[in-house]
């Protein structure tokens, strides 16, 4: 039965996670509080290590929350109807693309779908934000003193200090690998 449920639920998540594969985090968090599959703190980690694998990160992140929930078939029960929406989607509006190129209804679609696809790499960079400011594993917004309990300040200083540099025209054209390793010296010195 895990199966079935872990085919369905990225079934669903390939099908309507239009915008790549952070627009996948959104429907993640939403797959982790229904099933209690992981937990938020889980996410943050599984989003981490689906960054370091080579390969689309929606796809890594089924395959790490596959492997997690039901083991080895898990892991392919659920990267491939993850694929599967997308492949299909594909398929069609190629053939689509090509047949109705001038066509205004197809301009007021793709109208339409740019601030879907926004708006869900949006939900996806804030329930990031949400992760890596919370010292727990939740984040709580029930009272102010509950979540003054939950911010960790530490974390929040970090990510205040080194945003200007990313910003900075000679860091720009450092390597990402660059920041990685300088965001994880930071993680290890202030004990993140």
């Amino acid at each position: 039965m895990i199966f079935l449920h872990l085919a369905c639920e990225f079934f669903f998540a390939g099908l309507f996670a239009v915008g790549g594969g952070l627009a996948t985090i959104p429907f993640l968090q939403s797959i982790g509080q229904r099933r209690g599959w992981y937990s938020s703190a889980q996410l943050a980690n599984m989003i981490a290590a689906a960054q370091i694998v080579p390969g689309p990160i929606g796809t890594n992140m089924a395959v790490y929350v596959g492997f997690t929930v039901a083991g080895l078939p898990g892991a392919a029960l659920s990267a491939f109807p993850l694929m599967i929406p997308t492949f299909l989607v594909d398929l069609i509006a190629a053939r689509l693309m090509e047949r109705f190129r001038n066509s205004d209804q197809l301009e007021r679609f793709m109208r339409v779908l740019r601030p879907a696809s926004a708006g869900l790499i949006c939900a996806a960079a804030f329930a990031l934000l949400k992760i890596s400011l919370a010292s727990g594993s939740e984040w709580i917004w029930q009272s102010p003193r509950a979540w003054l309990h939950w911010f960790d300040w530490r974390c929040a200083a970090l990510y205040a200090g080194l945003l200007p540099f990313v910003f900075r025209k000679r860091l720009k054209k450092l390597h990402p690998a660059a920041y990685v390793l300088a965001g994880a010296a930071a993680g290890v010195l202030f004990r993140l």
